[in-house]
């Protein structure tokens, strides 16, 4: 039987966060994950968050080893957040879950993760758009097949940081969000499959 972590809105969030500002992109079982780290989150934050973004972008980076840039357009005083994907970081049975599109098709969702220190201040599930998740497995598939070590990819990554955002965003693919259900994103709770 699987276990499951009981994750809600304005309690302490039950896995590891960084303490600075920041954002983790990350593999959950078989769906995509995106942590916002904001200590000392305002009122506007919080408001832009719970707005969703307009649009976002995907950008496989042409360094040598192929970096998933996810790059989403929230409202002001957000503005452009952006996450990196290493899938050499996840878990290889989460990846081939993920990866698994026999039995429901891709995996388009993506869920977000807005923390205030230890403290879940918000989060909202997103259906990403097909063609957007298709780019991102093959980013994926290119990363298993190659042989390099964390501190190659993050020297290339640390290199995309020179760049500005909004340029790496013009570069990236252009997509909107698909719109859900309100009742499917409003729940104060949700259960997801223990990552640790």
């Amino acid at each position: 039987m699987d276990d499951f972590t009981k994750i809600e809105v304005g309690k302490i969030f039950p896995g590891p966060v960084s303490a600075i500002e920041g954002v983790q992109m990350e593999l959950w079982h078989d769906m995509l994950t995106m942590l916002i780290q904001m200590p000392g989150l305002s009122q506007d934050q919080l408001r832009s968050f719970n707005k969703g973004f307009k649009q976002y972008s995907y950008l496989e980076s042409d360094t040598p080893i192929p970096i998933a840039l996810w790059i989403f357009d929230f409202p002001a005083p957000h503005r452009l957040v952006g996450g990196s994907f290493n899938a050499r970081l996840a878990e290889r049975k989460w990846i081939d879950l993920y990866l698994d599109t026999c039995d429901n098709g891709a995996k388009k969702t993506i869920q977000f993760f807005l923390l205030d220190g230890q403290i879940l201040k918000a989060s909202k599930s997103v259906e990403l758009d097909l063609a957007a998740v298709e780019l991102f497995y093959g980013t994926i598939r290119k990363q298993l097949d190659m042989d390099y070590s964390r501190t190659d990819f993050d020297r290339y990554l640390a290199g995309l940081h020179n760049y500005e955002t909004q340029k790496l965003f013009r570069k990236g693919k252009i997509f909107k969000p698909v719109l859900r259900p309100r009742s499917f994103t409003s729940k104060l709770f949700m259960y997801l499959r223990k990552w640790i």
